[in-house]
Order: structure tokens, then C-alpha cells, then sequence
């Protein structure tokens, strides 16, 4: 797998409408930045180097621009600048403060006579999300499947890989919930994950998986080692996206989580992807008839429900919640970030029969299944044919478990439908449901 790959997978995974019911914004436009305002007094006063010792000041500060509100502590002003190397005649902000997923409406406007481009925001200030710039865009630099067309913010110290299908820079606000488990440690030898190949006959095709094991892993221990189980393992096993390998080995040394072994799995390109990871029979029963058994006949893995977790993002979230559904003797613990919760029994939009899965335990008896579900606050957008939105699914999904007496870990974080928001989410998640108090 590569980045491209994963491009197209994450730009499917986020998908277009317009639903902002039942959630309040944690933004808003049509607010004036200070800052911008005396740059325009300064330049209607005929101060002719105004423009440059602007742009030197947003230097040494860094981009966006973020300003305190005097009188609200949990906002901040946050302006997205643009300095036009080349004359352009539309610059557009690619992120998810969006009403919808038409990009081409989040516009910049420019700063009369001046090569200064700006769009202020008022924002949560704990909000973690990525952007890029776009300049004249076109049918091409706005397709999601596409972001090596798209901008890094040149003042803007944060970055991250082009192989993200949402920005190439990164907002990180004062509040941000902070991500300590992220970077590697350099006292902790760094190991190669071990890809096996599994000849599915229920798939009837051969499928990769890689596997992760702790620090100080001993084949001849006397317990067998914990487990978890992610979707969409390149995103999950990858530096870039969602660095598990390494918060594993930071939560385990710090003795966060106890020493486990962790399986992540490679999934079909879209669109098998989402019909795999949709309440789908055969793809359960090959992960948990032919590639745990598998696992288990290398590595000292459990099979144990009570210490296995299963977790993934998005349709990947809603696979962990159906995998513990109808296999609780295997899947115990459920960690689902942004979990897509709106498809009817199969992922075909086109279908009424929308939160399937989500009836399925409202009518069940309450199963041995402990839930950590994580969702951003940005992800009110509707779903296909106006479906409902991944937030409003969550909090619906939450309810009924909440209901029927699960134990179970609701957030809503600030960010959105992103690797950014999944890879602090992660550790919270695993100490939560296997940490080392346990």
C-alpha cells in the first residue's frame, strides 16, 4: 500500500451533504479579525510598508493567525492567510469547517491592492484539524482523491505527509488535548512489523496482515498476551496516519496498558473496503475463523473476549461494533473512532433502511461488550442521500447502549473525520478498555 492508496480511502470515508441539526458549531464565519482590521486602517492611511511588516510579523509568529478574545476563554479568533507568489483570482481553504463538502464555497478574500488573502474564523479553542491552501482552484486541485495539487501553509511549521486526503498543514489550537504518545522513543529499540499472508478460502482471495509485538515479547510467557485488532492496518500501522506500533511501545513502558500483541489488517481497494467493513458475514468470519487462528499459532495471542479489543475509524468503526455484535465469544472491547453508524444492512446508499446496526442492539439483549466510542465534533455533515450525519449516529448509538446497561466511554473530541483526531484517540481508548489497572 502506499499514500495514494490511502488518499482514496480516507477522501471515501468523508463523505458530501449539509446537516447541522442537533449539534451546536464549534465555529462560526462573519467575525473580524484585530489584526486584519489594523492592517486595513494602516494601509487606508497610505502606509505603504504596512503589507510587508504584516507579513513579516506572521514570520516570527507563525500561520494562522490566532488571537484571544478578551471576553471568551473557550474561543479564539483564528485567521487562515495566503500570500499570492502569483496573481490569483479566487483562493479557497480546504479543511472541514465546512457547512457542506463543496470546498469550492470556503473562500478567501483578498485584501484590496495587496497580495494578503485571509478568512477568520471564530473556533474552539481546542480544535485540531488540518488544512491546505488553494490557489485558482480548479475541478483538479478540489478533488479529495488528489491532495499533492492542494498547499502547505509556507508559514506554518506543521506538517504532514501529502498522502492525507484532508490538509497538508495543521491547526493546533492553545486548549488541544495534548498527544504525548505519539513520538517515538529513542530508548525503545525500533522493530519491523511482521506481514503475514493468509489464503482465505471463505474470501476465496489471499489477504496481508502485519504484526505488531511488545517490548520484551516472550513466546514462552505464562499468560498469553492481550490483543488488538485494527481495520485498515496501513492506516493504523503507519508513521504518517496513526502511529499505533509506537503508542503501543510508549503506553507499554510507561505501564499504561499492559504488553500486548496487536493485528492490522489489510483491507480490499474501494469500493470492497466499505461492503467488507458493513456488517459483513464473511469478512467476520475470515478474521475471526482463519486469520486469529492463524495469528495464534505463532504468536502467544489470547483468546480471551475480555482482553481482546477490536478497533477501526469510520467504516472501520462500524466493522468493530458489528464484529463484537455478533462475535462477543471473540471481541470483547470495541474502539470505535468516527464510526460510520448510517448504513442500512448493506453499504449501498441508495437503501431506507439506515442505522441498521444500531437497531440491532436496541432489540438485543445486552451482550458482554465493553464500548469506547470517539467522534469529532466537525462530523455534522449529512451522509449520503441526506442520511444522518456520523456525529448524530454516534450520539444515537450511545444512547441505546447507554440504555441497555453497557459499559461504555463516550467523546466527542474537536477535530473531525481525520487521522489527526484517531491517532490521540487511540491511546485514550486502549487505557480505558485494558489499561493497566484493569
Amino acid at each position: 500500500m502506499n499514500s495514494l492508496v490511502f488518499s482514496i480511502v480516507l477522501s471515501l470515508m468523508i463523505l458530501g451533504g449539509n446537516d447541522r441539526a442537533n449539534t451546536d458549531s464549534p465555529w462560526r464565519t462573519g467575525v473580524i479579525s484585530p489584526r486584519m482590521e489594523t492592517l486595513q486602517k494602516q494601509l487606508q492611511r497610505g502606509n505603504s510598508t504596512a503589507v510587508d511588516q504584516f507579513w513579516e510579523e506572521m514570520k516570527s509568529r507563525s500561520t494562522p493567525l490566532v488571537e484571544e478574545i478578551p471576553t471568551d476563554s473557550k474561543h479564539v479568533l483564528v485567521t487562515f492567510l495566503y500570500r499570492a507568489v502569483q496573481p490569483a483570482t479566487n483562493v479557497v481553504l480546504y479543511n472541514q469547517l465546512n457547512a457542506s463538502r463543496d470546498e469550492s464555497t470556503n473562500v478567501l478574500t483578498r485584501l484590496p491592492g495587496t497580495d494578503v488573502w485571509y478568512k477568520t474564523y471564530w473556533i474552539r479553542n481546542d480544535m485540531r484539524l488540518s488544512y491546505s491552501l488553494v490557489p485558482n482552484p480548479n475541478e483538479d486541485s478540489l478533488d479529495s482523491n488528489k491532495p499533492e495539487l492542494r498547499l502547505q501553509d509556507p508559514l506554518n511549521p506543521k506538517s504532514l505527509s501529502t498522502g492525507s486526503a484532508m490538509g497538508r498543514s495543521v491547526l493546533e489550537l492553545p486548549a488541544a488535548p495534548a498527544q504525548p504518545w505519539i513520538k517515538p522513543n529513542p530508548a525503545i529499540p525500533g522493530r519491523e512489523l511482521e506481514e503475514i499472508n493468509i489464503d482465505s478460502k471463505i474470501l476465496k482471495t489471499r489477504r496481508q496482515a502485519w504484526i505488531y509485538t511488545p517490548p520484551g515479547y516472550n513466546l514462552r510467557s505464562s499468560s498469553p498476551y492481550p490483543l488488538l485488532i485494527c481495520f485498515d492496518g496501513f492506516v493504523y500501522a503507519t508513521p504518517e496516519f496513526v502511529p499505533t506500533p509506537t503508542i503501543l511501545d510508549n503506553l507499554i513502558t510507561a505501564k499504561e496498558i499492559q504488553p500486548m500483541v496487536a493485528v492490522f489488517i489489510g483491507q480490499s481497494p474501494q469500493p470492497g473496503r466499505n461492503i467488507e467493513l458493513t456488517n459483513n458475514e464473511p469478512f467476520l468470519a475470515y478474521v475471526a475463523d482463519e486469520l486469529l487462528p492463524k495469528v495464534r499459532e505463532k504468536w502467544h495471542a489470547t483468546s480471551n473476549p475480555a482482553q481482546t479489543v477490536v478497533c477501526g475509524s469510520s467504516s472501520g468503526g462500524h466493522a468493530s461494533a458489528f464484529f463484537a455484535f455478533r462475535r462477543p465469544d471473540v471481541f470483547g472491547n470495541v474502539l470505535s473512532q468516527s464510526g460510520a453508524f448510517w448504513p442500512g444492512q448493506t453499504h449501498e446508499p441508495e437503501k431506507p433502511d439506515r442505522e441498521w446496526l444500531i437497531r440491532q442492539f436496541a432489540l438485543s439483549p445486552r451482550l458482554p461488550i465493553r464500548f469506547v466510542l470517539q467522534v469529532g465534533v466537525l462530523e455534522f455533515i449529512a451522509t449520503p442521500r441526506n442520511g444522518p450525519s456520523i456525529l448524530a449516529t454516534n450520539r444515537h448509538l450511545h444512547d441505546v447502549l447507554t440504555k441497555k446497561g453497557y459499559d461504555i466511554y463516550y467523546s466527542e473530541i474537536a477535530g473531525g473525520h481525520e487521522p489527526l483526531s484517531w491517532r490521540g484517540g487511540i491511546a485514550e481508548g486502549l487505557i480505558r478498555l485494558l489499561g493497566s489497572t484493569k
